[in-house]
């Protein structure tokens, strides 16, 4: 009862201090693409939730899909405002928290539960700040993930105890699998080991087909997206990881270790010590797992190998995108880092309670206190940070309209199908915002490639004079504020260029 009382006062603080960051500061943590989420549900309210594939902002994940589902019926109840919506990022970070802490209740101990469950609410203070930002992606994958975690965790168990599998397990192994890695790339370093250790466990492959079909299950929304509706969609993840040319290994992994330590919201050498503590905890469940001399490491050795396996995974992962965070992106960019900061809470918890099985319950209390007090310190600074948002249905939808014309932008297999897609939207302002988008995204290629004759040709094929005039505007708006700007005879050029295209002076 006591355990059961003190998971509920961990819920009932999570989702009040999440609700007073929004309310106190509101402005200081926000993103450019939120508005792209209201505008899509409004959309979608009127032309069906059928259409939502359509108005996804990134072929490559689905969290924007699941957002946008769940954000039709919310804004209904709880009204058509920036601030209404993003209550729903709290309910969903507040469903994952107590999904997580009922997996490491159930399959562990009362004991993982809590302390995950202490870890996921306030050791990361950028972690807290994007349980409020409707992100899209990354820590939307969490939820289906504990779920996968659940289902891999159960048949571990039945194996261990000599029980058959049960069929719902295996297919919802699989299921909530795709269905993660559907939402976020990022959650394959969780999947894909449980879905490896699971086919080659000897003895494990009695419905081993069910894993299988329910994974196409999962995924096959991205497969439907990606392969039959827009078939680039597939191909585009190539362009982030060949794009910047020869990785340097050695910078790049300094990189992510710098990067991976600030994202827990702390400066050095607080993260220096969270990274080593990490690291010692993880270097020691995998020896104890490679050398597994005792009975219990060896009878739970596959529930502990995915925990073990996951960072790495995750790190390899990160390394090999080779992700450089933009300007103005701030904590929003340390999304890519939530999975693994997931992963290696589990690991510290896994290995803590491990070696406190012997210390009593109240000494364990009262570390988890002093543990909780220090670190929800550094997330009180956090608070009363600005929050001058005042509800705006058409300028809110209008910025909207923007993100989805450069997201458009990016994922229309050419700038004819961009122009003809925006065209249909509602709304001449909304038009117009739109288009401005897809100049954006038309600058980020030229600076990409250079190619000005292209650049040129694309705005040209915008019939209407109003829009061409508007992506016109886009463009010159990321020429004069790219961080790597072209070289002033490149500029010159470019200049004349979209002077012909535009039929107008530009700036």
């Amino acid at each position: 009862m006591t355990r059961c009382f003190g998971c509920a006062v961990l819920v009932a603080a999570f989702v009040v201090f999440r609700v007073a960051l929004l309310v106190s500061s509101y402005d200081a943590n926000t993103n450019w693409e939120e508005p792209v989420f209201l505008f899509g549900a409004l959309e979608l309210a009127d032309a069906g939730v059928g259409q939502v594939l359509d108005y996804q902002d990134d072929l490559n994940h689905g969290g924007s899909v699941v957002l946008l589902l769940l954000a039709v019926p919310w804004i209904q109840v709880m009204g058509t405002s920036l601030l209404a919506l993003k209550g729903l990022a709290i309910l969903w970070a507040t469903l994952t928290l107590v999904a997580f802490v009922a997996v490491g209740w159930r399959h562990w101990s009362p004991r993982v539960g809590l302390w995950l469950g202490v870890c996921l609410a306030v050791a990361s203070p950028t972690f807290a700040r994007l349980n409020i930002t409707l992100v899209g992606s990354h820590p939307e994958s969490l939820l289906p993930v504990a779920l996968a975690l659940d289902a891999y965790l159960s048949w571990a168990r039945a194996r261990r105890e000599g029980r058959p599998e049960s069929p719902w397990t295996a297919f919802a192994l699989g299921l909530w699998g795709g269905v993660a890695m559907w939402i976020s790339y990022v959650s394959t370093m969780f999947v894909a080991p449980m879905l490896v250790l699971r086919a080659a466990a000897r003895g494990g492959r009695g419905r081993l087909d069910l894993v299988g079909l329910g994974w196409v299950a999962g995924i096959m929304p991205w497969l439907v997206q990606n392969l039959w509706l827009r078939p680039h969609g597939a191909g585009m993840w190539r362009t982030h990881v060949t794009s910047d040319g020869p990785p340097d290994w050695i910078a790049d992994a300094g990189r992510i270790l710098t990067e991976l330590a600030e994202s827990y919201g702390w400066e050095a050498p607080a993260g220096a010590w969270i990274l080593a503590a990490c690291g010692t905890a993880l270097l020691a469940l995998t020896v104890s797992l490679v050398r597994g001399r005792d009975s219990e490491t060896r009878d739970r050795r596959w529930e502990l190998l995915p925990f073990a396996a996951a960072p790495y995974v995750g790190f390899l992962m990160l390394l090999a995108a080779r992700i450089s965070p933009s300007p103005g992106e701030g904590y929003y960019y340390a999304r890519f880092y939530v999975s693994v900061q997931v992963a290696l809470f589990w690991v510290l918890v896994l290995v803590a309670e491990r070696w406190t099985r012997s210390v009593s319950d109240a000494i364990v209390a009262a570390l988890v206190l002093v543990l909780a007090v220090g670190t929800a310190a550094a997330q009180v600074p956090l608070l009363g940070r600005g929050a001058r948002y005042a509800a705006n249905l058409e300028v809110d939808r209008s910025k909207g309209c923007m993100v989805f014309g450069v997201a458009e932008a990016d994922r229309a297999p050419d700038w004819t199908s961009a122009a003809v897609r925006l065209g249909g939207l509602r709304g001449e302002r909304c038009r117009d915002r739109a288009f401005a988008g897809l100049g954006w995204g038309m600058a980020v290629r030229f600076l990409a490639d250079q190619d000005a004759s292209a650049a040129s040709e694309a705005l040209r094929s915008i019939a209407d004079v109003r829009r061409r005039y508007a992506a016109c505007g886009g463009f010159n708006f990321i020429l004069h504020n790219a961080r790597s700007r072209p070289s002033p005879e490149d500029l010159g050029r470019v200049k004349a260029v979209l002077r012909a295209a535009c039929e107008r002076p530009v700036k």
